[in-house]
């Protein structure tokens, strides 16, 4: 689980009932984050590697111009116990790997202020 939980009803009997239960019980594992990267003439698309201080820690799920910012984006699951890490953060693209910083906030009008001028 990531905090993105789906819907299902209790009553509901399904393989894995118990370990989804549990797994919702406690949190989960993973959360899923993103990060702009300092990427040059490529971008990632997914199934990257995402590092935290040179450790691979999590991967890439999908990613690439945000062309609104101008800027290089990946979006990705981490261990929640280093989700909220503000430095150190590398994705590797092409063999190389790229720093990256954690975008806690919305890219474009997290406010809504241009909406509302």
């Amino acid at each position: 689980m990531t905090g993105l939980e789906l819907p299902v009803k209790k009553e509901a009997d399904f393989i894995g009932k118990e370990a989804a239960a549990k797994e919702k019980a406690e949190g989960g594992t993973l959360r899923l984050r993103t990060f702009v990267i300092d990427a040059m003439d490529a971008d990632v698309i997914g199934d990257e590697p995402i590092s935290l201080n040179g450790k691979v820690c999590g991967w890439v799920t999908s990613g690439g111009y945000a062309h609104t910012s101008g800027v290089s984006v990946a979006i990705g699951y981490v261990p929640k116990d280093v989700a909220d890490e503000a430095y150190g953060w590398q994705v590797e693209l092409l063999g190389e790997m790229l720093p990256a910083r954690l975008q806690a906030q919305p890219l474009l009008d997290a406010n809504g202020s241009r909406m509302r001028s």
